[in-house]
């Protein structure tokens, strides 16, 4: 009785569950256009050789010419740039926490907007994170070119001090 009774109960569940449809998750088609309708303005900081920035840069300023087809691989190749960039590619000068915490929020910002996925792109807090991007870059770049300048100008004014000055001896 008890195994008539478990077979029974096992083929009401089998036939039970096969009753059930899969629904297959439909692919979102994004409509294939540029990300930015206006250009943004991004805060440029002085490249040379020297500088660990300037290949992070070209690819910033890449980004809205990008279209949305194309857009996941240049965020995270954004993202995988910004990476690779840490605290000891800074020039000596400008380790100092302020900057380095604000290179960290650019970073994170990147993170937010680089893992999405691609049917998120029409969303508009998908659209505020790639604002955010821009905005921690500026604020970073703005901040990295005024203590660049101030250093600069510190270091003048140490030469200055430096030179000697010519008396005329009175006879």
């Amino acid at each position: 009785m008890k195994r008539t009774f478990l077979l029974f109960f096992a083929l009401i569940t089998s036939c039970s569950q096969s009753g059930q449809k899969t629904t297959n998750a439909e692919s979102i088609v994004i409509e294939n256009r540029n990300f930015f309708d206006n250009k943004p303005q991004l805060t440029p900081i002085p490249l040379g050789e020297e500088q660990p920035f300037t290949s992070l840069f070209a690819q910033l300023e890449e980004l809205p010419n990008v279209d949305t087809n194309t857009l996941q691989q240049q965020l995270e190749s954004i993202g995988d740039e910004a990476d690779r960039i840490s605290e000891k590619n800074f020039p000596d000068q400008l380790r100092i926490p302020q900057l380095v915490s604000r290179y960290k929020v650019f970073r994170t910002r990147v993170g937010i907007v680089r893992f999405a996925n691609p049917s998120q792109y029409v969303d508009s807090s998908f659209v505020k994170g790639m604002d955010d991007v821009i905005i921690a870059w500026n604020v970073f770049a703005d901040h990295y070119n005024r203590i660049a300048k101030e250093l600069d100008q510190d270091q003048v004014s140490a030469q200055k001090k430096r030179i000697p000055m010519i008396q005329a001896v009175d006879q």
